[in-house]
């Protein structure tokens, strides 16, 4: 080898030597010299505690009993301690006692999210970066308070005393305590009391009948020679007197038994009445028999249909009012 191609043979060498070192500025050392990236540590799956919500039928319709229920899953899921879920439950044990403790808060016998609450609950037991613990607590006491609150501000009324609700509670009661939400003692307090309050209806007296129906009251039967409406015997002394309708007609607005009283009586019935105060007015002598004698008040003369225009309209405002000749 000559001089010359045994120095370019040393410089390639020295090149390929300062490559691998990355000592040369633009020429990449080879791909098997760069480190290997670091591997990514691979994050578990959160665990959130698994609630099971196995609602029975024969309670599919009772929001009341379900939410009892619940609460005692969370217990067993280890979200609610023993302690808060006696508090909660001793505070609305009226929901499963209705007729043997105080009425529970009210509005529990509305259908509520359970599943949503049972998984809201669990999420909210595993802490969050970045997240207040007060913030998580806030929200769980409001989910439990909807579910079954420790204080309530608000009380159902009572149960119902009624042969109907009584036989729907023995079979609910029935129902509570085959899922074990009663204890023993708590189902024979409520039987008991449902049987003191059966036996109370069984020895109560029967209630009254009902008022009868009143008959429709039937329109005096129209008099000879008077009008539709005319007023019915008894109300004026005498009755209704027959008259002639072809003579001049005028009113008998009331009966005195003298005469004495006639001015007092027209004043007062112009007053009232005041299209009465065109009219001419006099008292007539009448002998009624079993009565005696009476003073007929008239007002007139009138002709046959102004007679009963003006008669019906004083009949309309409760003035005795009958056609008769003047």
């Amino acid at each position: 080898m000559s001089r010359g191609a045994s120095r370019i043979a040393s410089l390639l060498a020295m090149l390929s030597a300062l490559a691998a070192c990355g000592g040369i500025v633009g020429v990449p050392p080879p791909a098997e010299s760069w480190p290997s990236p670091p591997q990514e540590m691979a994050r578990e799956p959160v665990r959130y505690p698994e609630i099971r919500l196995n609602v029975p039928a024969f309670i599919a319709s009772d929001p009341e009993a379900q939410r009892f229920l619940l609460l005692r899953q969370l217990v067993e899921a280890g979200l609610v301690t023993p302690e808060e879920a006696g508090t909660r439950r001793a505070a609305n044990i009226g929901a499963l006692l209705p007729f043997s403790a105080p009425p529970p808060a009210a509005g529990l016998s509305r259908p509520v999210a359970l599943r949503d609450i049972a998984d809201r609950l669990s999420r909210l037991s595993v802490p969050v970066a970045g997240q207040p613990a007060s913030v998580r607590q806030a929200e769980r006491d409001f989910l439990m308070d909807t579910l079954l609150p420790a204080e309530p501000l608000l009380r159902a009324p009572p149960a119902r005393q009624e042969k109907e609700a009584l036989a729907t509670g023995r079979r609910r009661a029935e129902d509570l305590g085959r899922l074990g939400l009663l204890e023993h003692d708590e189902f024979q307090r409520e039987m008991a009391a449902i049987v003191a309050a059966e036996r109370t209806l069984a020895n109560a007296p029967p209630p009254p009948p009902p008022p009868p129906k009143k008959k429709p009251r039937k329109k005096p039967p129209v008099p000879d020679g008077g009008v539709p409406g005319a007023t019915k015997p008894g109300d004026i002394p005498g009755g209704v007197q027959p008259f002639n309708p072809k003579g001049t007609l005028g009113l008998h607005l009331l009966s005195m038994a003298s005469p004495t009283t006639t001015d007092k009586a027209v004043e007062a019935l112009k007053k009232e009445f005041p299209e009465l105060a065109p009219l001419e007015f006099k008292a007539v002598k009448t002998d009624i028999p079993d009565l005696g004698t009476t003073y007929r008040l008239m007002a007139g003369p009138l002709s046959g249909a102004d007679a009963e225009t003006l008669c019906r309209a004083l009949r309309g405002k409760g003035q005795s009012c009958a056609i008769a000749n003047y």
